[in-house]
């Protein structure tokens, strides 16, 4: 899995700005510490072979201990210097203060393996968090960095909301998905 998510943001933008020139060194812990955060909530969605994951932050994501997040981050913060750790809080108190008070699913990551891109598995390990937000009738937000992500997210109903800034950061656009009402 952090092999897949190392692998599909290894040319995104905002990636490369948080990880500089130690990506490859980093992408791993970074992704490994981004799924334990979320595994133990349970929203967490992994395609067979581990080639797509999705990882979301459930409403009631707020629940989770201090100790957990502290944990899911200590292999990341022993190998990144201080220059990574400073570029990473900026960056995540731009996205907490984009984030709204209300009730809402947030997409951290998303992510297809390169080489098994096209085959519809970002989008199905998109849709069981879409369908349980929409069961809730609760919005869902992202941020993304990419203008061929941006268009993925807005064909499955995401708008840009606002652009999402933090010093020496590339343009992030802030999207959100509308409460939908249940599929019956």
């Amino acid at each position: 899995m952090t092999e897949t998510v190392a692998s599909a943001f290894a040319r995104d933008p905002a990636w490369a700005f948080l990880l500089d020139e130690r990506y490859p060194q980093l992408a791993g812990e970074f992704a490994g510490a981004l799924f334990d955060q979320r595994v133990g909530a349970g929203s967490v969605w992994i395609s067979a072979e581990a080639t797509a994951v999705a990882m979301w932050e459930a409403p009631d994501a707020s629940e989770r201990t201090s100790q957990t997040e502290r944990d899911a981050w200590t292999a990341f913060n022993e190998l990144a210097d201080s220059r990574a750790r400073a570029r990473l809080a900026a960056y995540d108190a731009a996205i907490h203060r984009a984030r709204p008070e209300r009730r809402h699913w947030y997409l951290g990551v998303l992510a297809t393996h390169p080489a098994h891109r096209r085959k519809g598995l970002a989008s199905a390990v998109l849709e069981p968090a879409l369908e349980s937000a929409s069961a809730e009738q609760a919005a869902c937000f992202l941020e993304t960095s990419t203008e061929s992500n941006r268009r993925f997210y807005e064909r499955r109903g995401f708008q840009v909301e606002r652009d999402i800034t933090a010093p020496g950061a590339p343009q992030v656009w802030w999207m959100r998905r509308p409460a939908q009402t249940a599929r019956t």
